[in-house]
């Protein structure tokens, strides 16, 4: 696209500076077309009203006319002196022809910049991946060359060869025989069955034998333990928080005889089988008090008893006695 030359000093000039705003637009418009349309200065009558919407075009062309600007030539005017002070058609079409093949120059420049370097990358090392050989239809998989990082073998080779900047161990991947899959180490005991109901219950003895029955904590809890596992319930004996505090209340309160005849009903009516004590704590802890002595008087304890922050008290007491004598038998 060809630029309009004006001077600085245009506006100022004795021809312009007393054209009216019409007439002056029209001047400039008419110049920029014909730099546009390679006319060398030259404006047609009947394009007037397509170089400036101005009111009157006629009227200020005459204006410009009178002035000195346009001179009147055949079916139009010429800008005054304008091929001095812009080029002509062929000067014009040459500078572009010029910048064309200027363009096309670089732009081919650049593409074989880009092929040269990508032709470079190509030739260069793989990290793991070598680019040597051809393929061919009748090679095998494993004679192709590979691309997933784990080995560098050439189509028709099975011999590894080194690339720079790789290790032994390439990506976390052996570059040599894949590791094989670890075997999971399988358990040496299996744990016993699920024992089978009989009659909607489950055995009094699962998982142990009766004869394996064995006092065990402290010793106000060794009857209660022996007990359960004479009567062929043997679990581990767990404790946490204040287990031991309300195992010896409800011993103290129900009696071993009870707690173990509420234990087996609650064994026996398990819908899966039981792992730990604290599963007989809750409803051991539930009891009711029991009534009576048969001889009609109310027992010393249910009437004249301690309160049961005194009874608290006692029994931590005697557990800390407990558990010092047993830390000092060790």
């Amino acid at each position: 696209m060809p630029w309009v030359k004006l001077d600085d000093r245009f506006p100022t000039h004795r021809k312009v500076a007393l054209l009216s705003d019409r007439a002056f637009r029209l001047y400039v418009s008419g110049l920029c077309w014909s730099s546009e349309n390679l006319t060398e200065g030259r404006i047609l009558a009947k394009e007037l009203p397509l170089i400036s919407r101005v009111r009157s075009p006629k009227t200020a062309a005459a204006e410009l006319e009178a002035a000195g600007l346009w001179d009147r030539a055949d079916a139009g005017w010429v800008i005054h002196d304008y091929l001095e002070y812009n080029p002509d058609r062929a000067r014009v079409q040459a500078d572009r022809e010029a910048n064309a093949a200027r363009q096309k120059a670089f732009r081919e420049r650049k593409k074989a910049e880009r092929d040269a370097a990508r032709n470079a990358d190509d030739n260069a090392p793989r990290n793991g991946v070598t680019q040597t050989g051809d393929s061919h239809s009748d090679d095998t998989t494993d004679a192709r060359q590979r691309h997933d990082g784990d080995t560098n073998a050439r189509r028709t080779d099975r011999t590894n060869e080194p690339s720079p900047q790789v290790n032994t161990f390439r990506n976390g991947v052996s570059n040599g025989t894949p590791s094989p899959t670890p075997t999971p180490v399988l358990p040496t005991e299996e744990p016993p069955p699920y024992p089978p109901r009989t009659g909607g219950h489950l055995p009094a003895v699962y998982g142990q034998t009766p004869a394996a029955a064995a006092a065990v904590g402290p010793d106000w809890l060794q009857p209660l333990t022996a007990a359960m596992g004479t009567a062929g319930m043997h679990v581990p004996w767990k404790f946490k928080g204040d287990d031991l505090i309300r195992l010896h209340n409800d011993i103290q309160r129900l009696g071993v005889p009870l707690m173990v005849e509420q234990a087996s009903r609650s064994w026996q009516s398990a819908r899966t089988p039981v792992v730990s004590s604290r599963f007989f704590y809750d409803s051991w802890h539930a009891l009711p008090t029991p009534a009576p002595t048969p001889d009609g008087r109310p027992s010393l304890r249910s009437v004249t008893g301690p309160s049961k922050t005194t009874s608290y008290l006692e029994s931590m007491a005697a557990i800390a006695d407990e558990l010092r004598a047993a830390g000092g038998n060790q």
